[in-house]
């Protein structure tokens, strides 16, 4: 009798965005999980399509080494950015209305501004949420 093979992790990866999606209301989105790494910098990416309704997201290879409430947080972080797509989309069409020198100012004061908007949202929704169960690389 051949042994039940498990889930690798990106498939239980791709399992707990479902979950995610559910929880956020985002489930008309089609997010693919990626199995190349995300930007050094970060444990977790997400590209939303500028038009239609689908997103990559990525994880780093250090994701995997993180506590289950670290990775809750991390994969709600990214879920929010779906939230945000449409108006973050907005404002980066805004590049050539402002200009060369506006955009180099606005531009990343914006981008701060969002991310620690995200992060204390993920921060407050996480704990809320089902733990992550990813089987062991």
């Amino acid at each position: 009798m051949a042994a039940k093979q498990q889930p690798d992790k990106y498939d239980a990866l791709e399992a707990y965005v479902a979950e995610l999606q559910a929880a956020m209301n985002v489930t008309y989105w089609k997010i693919t999980v990626a199995r190349d790494a995300s930007d050094v910098e970060a444990w977790a990416d997400i590209n939303p399509h500028a038009q239609a309704e689908t997103a990559e997201l990525r994880v780093s290879h250090d994701f995997w080494k993180q506590t289950p409430e670290l990775q809750r947080e991390v994969l709600t972080h990214e879920m929010l950015h779906v939230v945000t797509a449409r108006l973050d989309q907005t404002v980066e069409a805004m590049e050539e209305a402002f200009g060369k020198i506006a955009w180099a100012i606005y531009d990343p004061l914006y981008e701060d501004a969002t991310e620690r908007v995200v992060d204390h949202l993920a921060k407050v929704i996480a704990p809320g949420l089902p733990l992550p169960e990813f089987p062991k690389a």
